[in-house]
């Protein structure tokens, strides 16, 4: 039995759940255009954070790195 992959809206409505609660909303992050459908990255505090969800399960892992 084959999984299906989650759908572009399902992908980043689970990212930016998980942003808003392991990070919280700021006015001052710095969004950057997002390179695939299940990525989303953004600045904060000289960091870039990289939040990718997994296409099938929507497990998100974290990618940190200074700017």
């Amino acid at each position: 039995m084959s999984k299906k992959i989650l759908t572009k809206e399902e992908l980043g409505a689970r990212l930016y759940e998980y942003y808003l609660k392991n990070y919280g909303e700021r006015d001052t992050d710095i969004w950057y255009d997002q390179p695939a459908v299940n990525v989303m990255t953004f600045g904060r505090d000289g960091e870039y954070i990289s939040l990718k969800a997994h296409i099938l399960t929507g497990e998100i892992e974290v990618f940190v790195s200074e700017r």
